[in-house]
């Protein structure tokens, strides 16, 4: 039997982590293939150097961000070599929304869609009982009425969220941030998105500054102080019974577009069984594992045969289906290799921002300095 063990790098979360463990220990008894899975933190997993893990993993769960740096460095394998045009294309035909393309970059493919996540609204839906708002001057009426009884709309706005926001509040207002931009966004469009986020500051839970998306979840399913919240990262997890005390039901975000998030599997240039590496990630992202076994142990596919069925909604409160609309307009970071660093500077610099309630314009002028910087 073949003694092959590959060794994998995730992140650290229930979704990261257990269909991968699951999905490997039925591949092990499949072909004798070995994958043993280590964590790492969720910052990490946006902001950790690609190259670094390279030299250490085989299969590398990455942020599609990253693929410039895999295009310039070459630290993980360009999979359109190792996989037929045709395996390649079907996988691209069932992505989930714009998940595959957002590893295709500079003619390769970096990684295949394992996960897909993006910006969405969530809400207890035993506590909401009115409409949901549908932009932000609704959501920010709903924030003023909830804080009035005691109660809160919640947000994570953390510097990595505060990042992500900015960036979706930008492309909902028509100046997208992109990397053939010649500034970062227009000036007049960017003081809106930052003062949209001050209100955000000032009318949501207290605490909102400090989050990401997971402490948002575990306070909205743990307390009954925050109601609604209008743009997180989305899990899966939140909206299946028993996860936590309380479930969480996702919907369509504001204007029903959000970043684009989620997460890919790579493998590394440095890996010793390339083939085996490529045939698991392979395996993994098909329509008959996610749909099957990955959504089951708290997955959520990057595959949309496993988006459009019936079990897998049933299994999550509809989470799939009522929030595709979101998924399909979803924005796309940019992906030269300057932005990862890049992005961790303007989600500081914005965090800070509102911390200190500081100058747009100021702030403004800064980002897009570094910006054509990064850019080189």
């Amino acid at each position: 039997m073949n003694k092959v063990v590959l060794n994998g790098i995730t992140w650290d979360h229930s979704r990261g982590y257990d269909p991968l463990v699951t999905a490997s220990e039925v591949y092990h008894a499949q072909t004798g293939v070995r994958v043993v899975w280590k964590k790492r933190s969720l910052k990490d997993f946006g902001d950790q150097s690609l190259t670094d893990l390279a030299t250490s993993f085989d299969l590398l769960i990455n942020d599609h961000p990253h693929s410039g740096m895999a295009a310039k460095t070459h630290c993980v394998l360009p999979l359109n070599k190792y996989l037929s045009s045709a395996t390649l294309d079907k996988l691209r035909a069932e992505s989930a929304g714009p998940s595959y393309n957002s590893y295709y970059y500079h003619g390769h493919q970096w990684a295949l869609p394992i996960d897909t996540a993006f910006q969405s609204a969530s809400y207890r839906p035993d506590l909401m009982q009115s409409s949901l708002p549908k932009n932000w001057e609704g959501v920010f009426d709903l924030a003023e009425k909830l804080k009035i009884e005691g109660n809160y709309v919640g947000m994570a706005l953390c510097p990595t969220d505060s990042l992500c926001t900015f960036l979706t509040l930008t492309s909902q207002l028509d100046s997208p941030i992109r990397e053939e931009n010649k500034v970062l966004v227009d000036e007049s469009i960017g003081k809106i998105a930052l003062g949209y986020m001050c209100r955000m500051r000032d009318l949501f839970h207290p605490n909102s500054l400090k989050w990401n998306p997971i402490n948002l979840y575990d306070h909205m399913a743990e307390h009954d102080n925050v109601w609604y919240a209008p743009l997180a990262f989305n899990y899966t997890n939140y909206s299946r019974i028993n996860y936590r005390k309380n479930i969480l039901k996702y919907t369509d975000a504001p204007e029903r577009s959000g970043l684009l998030g989620g997460a890919g599997i790579a493998v590394s240039a440095s890996c010793k069984h390339a083939k085996e590496a490529v045939d698991f990630a392979n395996w993994i992202c098909s329509a008959e594992v996610q749909k099957g076994l990955y959504v089951t142990n708290q997955g959520q596919p990057g595959n949309n045969f496993a988006w459009q069925d019936a079990r897998a909604n049933q299994i999550t409160y509809n989470f799939f289906t009522d929030t595709q609309q979101t998924l399909n307009n979803a924005f796309v970071r940019p992906r030269f290799d300057g932005w990862p660093k890049f992005q961790e500077y303007l989600g500081n610099v914005v965090h800070e921002f509102l911390e200190k309630n500081g100058n747009a314009k100021t702030v403004l002028e800064t980002l897009n300095k570094a910006f054509i910087k990064a850019k080189g």
